[in-house]
């Protein structure tokens, strides 16, 4: 019997798809989403649709990473839902971090 590579199974509490509809609509479309350092800031969540940002997050002190992308997930409903970008980095009390 020939034995062909193993299949693997889903980790229990993975990021799938389905978790994040909006992303995965967003990525399959013309955008892409960053999370990291994107200068001036640091720890960063960003949505964009092809033309312009519809998301724009700062990581909460402590955030996981299935947290942000469950936050950015709801950014950009919101923001496709009202037409105006969810915006976190331009508020007046904002530190760059």
């Amino acid at each position: 019997m020939a034995s062909g590579p193993a299949k693997r199974k889903p980790t229990q509490g993975g990021i799938s798809a389905s978790d994040h509809r909006h992303i995965d609509a967003l990525v399959k479309g013309a955008g892409h989403i960053m999370i990291g350092a994107i200068e001036p800031v640091r720890n960063a969540a960003v949505a964009y649709d092809g033309k312009q940002a519809v998301a724009m997050l700062r990581y909460r002190p402590d955030e996981s990473l299935t947290s942000i992308l469950k936050r950015l997930d709801t950014a950009i409903a919101t923001a496709q839902a009202s037409g105006e970008r969810v915006d976190e980095w331009n508020q007046p009390d904002a530190k760059w971090t």
